[in-house]
């Protein structure tokens, strides 16, 4: 189900630990963090990091963007232009 289904403190606790994940793997532009809620504790775990996840209109991480109000095109052009401003940055 995407979004989550969470209470907002839990969802924005999710958020924090996916991108600490993030910062910590060094990852740049997307990449995906999966975790996993205990029913029992609430303990979220973090079960892998993607740094390169699937990238069709069906796949998990654009289903995200879209549940955030980023349309499948609109999100392909911001990890295009993340890359671009990468590689100008090292030339």
């Amino acid at each position: 189900m995407c979004p989550a289904d969470l209470p907002a403190d839990v969802a924005a606790e999710a958020q924090r630990l996916a991108l600490d994940v993030y910062r910590l793997f060094g990852c740049f532009g997307f990449a995906r963090v999966d975790l996993m809620r205990d029913a029992a504790t609430g303990e979220l775990t973090v079960l892998e990091a993607n740094a390169i996840p699937g990238l069709t209109e069906t796949s998990l991480l654009p289903q995200a963007a879209d549940a955030q109000g980023l349309a499948f095109d609109a999100f392909v052009a911001r990890v295009l232009d993340l890359a671009l401003a990468r590689a100008g940055a090292a030339a």
